[in-house]
């Protein structure tokens, strides 16, 4: 049995739960075996390694649970002006001047940094669907080669849609049904993944839900980012999506669906009862001009939505703020948001969104988990903790990172991947990017 202990300054096991110090974690074959004071652990522990992060506040690793990597490609590129409206952004840039131009060097440079990041901001999972319907089949296997080299936890899939005819919609389902079943139970596992309502039909939804149930995979889908998809669906069915959805028999507990910004009351309800998965992109959601996501009233009827950076800003600390502020502006009311809910959302909540057994620090769960650094400018406390933390903290205040039990992140620095040259490949690809279209 491979084991070792990690020793903590303190301890937080769950978004809900009560702040320990002096505790820390014993680790064996990859999971948590024991929570509990460093004392208690240490005791006759011979001939194990012991992990010294008495300096740091050990807690769940953060779960991104929507991200497109590629869009780190897209970081800066010059645009003439910015689009009218969210549709436009899809038809005008995005999908003609990223999505359609990528290829294989490109999906695996911006994976390599975008994980990169991610792992030395404290995400130890990422949910990353690629939307690259022109790259050469194969790019999740590019993928996850990446996620194992880095050690980082992944749930993968290829977005698909008749965007581009349904034959080539097709291809990109078998793809993600044939991925899945080769990364059945690993630490990289596969997904299904359709795009939406006004980019799919009847058939292909349906064809689609059929193979991820054959398959034994969750599904995922982007669901109203902004009001074009529930004006575009009234006007083809003369319904709202989810409702849409639900008379195709979609919706179960094994559908993640993404966004969720232009929901009503009546939807929220469905998803609810149905008991479907959420993520939530606060930050990018503003910087598309889709909207800002009911997310109190989705909490309201007992949907726990995960947190996504959607491949815009990958450190979690900014996204979590985001979710913290953006909705108490909106709302006007501080009470809502508080950074508990937001961290859990960042956490627990997101793991059981993309179906990874971590979120928490308890035995039986993987051993993932992370160790900010204790130097709070205020004093650290049982009350404020995930204020601390939301509020207060960032990327750069993560010390220690481990997946699996094995070490991905020590004093700050990444172990498993060379940074500088992750970023000079992805400038590399970003310009070859750039200048297909001759920017």
């Amino acid at each position: 049995m491979d084991e070792r202990i990690v020793l903590g300054g303190a301890l937080l096991p769950a978004a809900d739960a009560e702040l320990r110090k002096g505790w820390g974690v014993r680790i064996a074959d990859g999971a948590i075996a024991e929570v509990g004071p460093n004392e208690a652990l240490t005791k006759g522990a011979k001939g194990i390694e012991v992990l010294d992060a008495r300096s740091l506040l050990l807690l769940p690793g953060f779960v991104n649970a929507h991200m497109h990597s590629y869009g780190l490609l897209a970081h800066g590129m010059p645009m003439a002006e910015a689009p009218a409206g969210f549709h436009r952004f899809l038809t005008d840039f995005w999908w003609p001047h990223v999505e359609d131009r990528l290829d294989a060097p490109m999906v695996e440079a911006a994976f390599r940094l975008a994980c990169a990041r991610s792992v030395l901001h404290g995400v130890t999972t990422v949910c990353d669907v690629l939307e690259a319907p022109r790259a050469a089949p194969g790019t999740l296997d590019i993928e996850a080669r990446v996620a194992d080299e880095i050690g980082i936890r992944a749930v993968l899939s290829l977005e698909a849609s008749e965007r581009h005819g349904t034959a080539a919609g097709r291809a990109a389902l078998f793809e993600n049904a044939g991925f899945a079943a080769t990364h059945g139970a690993g630490r990289v596992t596969g997904m299904m993944s359709l795009h939406t309502s006004f980019t799919c039909s009847d058939a292909f939804i349906r064809e689609g839900k059929s193979l991820a149930i054959e398959s034994g995979i969750r599904i995922h889908l982007h669901l109203s980012e902004s009001d074009y998809e529930p004006s575009a669906a009234l006007d083809r069915h003369g319904v709202r999506p989810v409702t849409w959805y639900d008379r195709l028999g979609f919706w179960d507990s094994s559908v993640l669906a993404s966004q969720g910004v232009a929901l009503d009351a009546g939807e929220i309800s469905v998803l609810a009862e149905r008991g479907v998965r959420l993520a939530h992109m606060p930050a990018s959601n503003c910087e598309v001009g889709g909207g800002i996501a009911p997310v109190p009233a989705m909490l309201a009827a007992g949907i726990r939505p995960g947190l996504g950076t959607d491949g815009y800003v990958n450190d979690p600390f900014e996204v979590m703020r985001a979710a913290f502020l953006i909705h108490k502006g909106f709302q006007r009311d501080a009470r809502v948001m508080p950074a508990r809910t937001v961290l859990a959302m960042a956490t627990s909540w997101g793991a059981d969104a993309v179906g990874v057994h971590a979120g928490i620090l308890a035995p039986g769960r993987r051993a993932d988990l992370i160790g900010v650094r204790l130097d709070t400018d205020s004093p650290l406390l049982a009350e404020n903790v995930a204020d601390q933390l939301v509020l207060f903290r960032s990327g750069s205040d993560v010390d220690l990172v481990l997946v699996d039990g094995r070490t991905l992140v020590r004093d700050g620095e990444l172990q498993t991947a060379d940074l500088e040259a992750a970023r000079r490949e992805a400038h590399a690809q970003a310009l070859r990017l750039w200048k297909k279209e001759g920017r």
